[in-house]
C-alpha cells in the first residue's frame, strides 16, 4: 500500500453490514494494494468481534468521473482536461479547461490561451473530462 494513500470516503450501512472505503494517492494504487487493505480490514479484531456474521466490504479507488477532492488529485492530473464549476463572485462558472498547474491554495487552468487561478475554496466541483478521440 502506498504510504501516502489517503482515505477519501467511508460509508457504512448498518442494516446490511456493508462498508465502502475509497482511497487515493499521488502515486498509483494497484489492485493488489486494495485487496491487501480489504484483507487487513476483514481480519481486524474489532471488525471480527463486531461483525460475527461477517460483512460486505468494498475497497477501491475513485472511478472515472469521480470528483477531485484533494490537492494531490489535481497534481496528478496536470495536463488533462477538467470539468470545473467554481464561484466567481456571486456567479457560478461551469466550463471545461486544461489543468496546467497546482499551487498551495488553488489550481491554474487554461482555456484559449488564457490562464486563470482558481482558489480551492472557490471550487464547487471538479472532474477529469475523459474523451475517446
Amino acid at each position: 500500500m502506498p504510504s501516502n494513500a489517503e482515505l477519501l470516503s467511508f460509508k457504512f450501512n448498518p442494516s446490511s453490514s456493508f462498508i465502502r472505503v475509497v482511497i487515493d494517492s499521488s502515486s498509483e494504487i494497484s489492485v493488489e494494494h486494495t485487496a491487501l487493505l480489504a484483507r487487513n480490514i476483514k481480519n481486524d479484531d474489532y471488525i471480527i468481534s463486531n461483525f460475527p456474521e461477517g460483512l460486505r466490504l468494498e475497497v477501491g479507488t475513485p472511478g472515472v468521473g469521480s470528483e477531485l477532492k484533494r490537492p494531490f488529485q489535481y497534481k496528478k492530473n496536470i495536463g488533462r482536461n477538467i470539468e470545473l464549476a467554481y464561484h466567481d463572485g456571486n456567479e457560478i462558472i461551469r466550463n471545461t479547461y486544461s489543468l496546467v498547474g497546482v499551487k498551495k491554495n488553488g489550481i491554474i487552468v487554461e482555456k484559449k490561451n488564457e490562464k486563470n487561478d482558481i482558489p480551492f475554496t472557490d471550487i464547487k466541483s471538479a472532474k477529469i473530462k475523459v474523451s475517446f478521440d
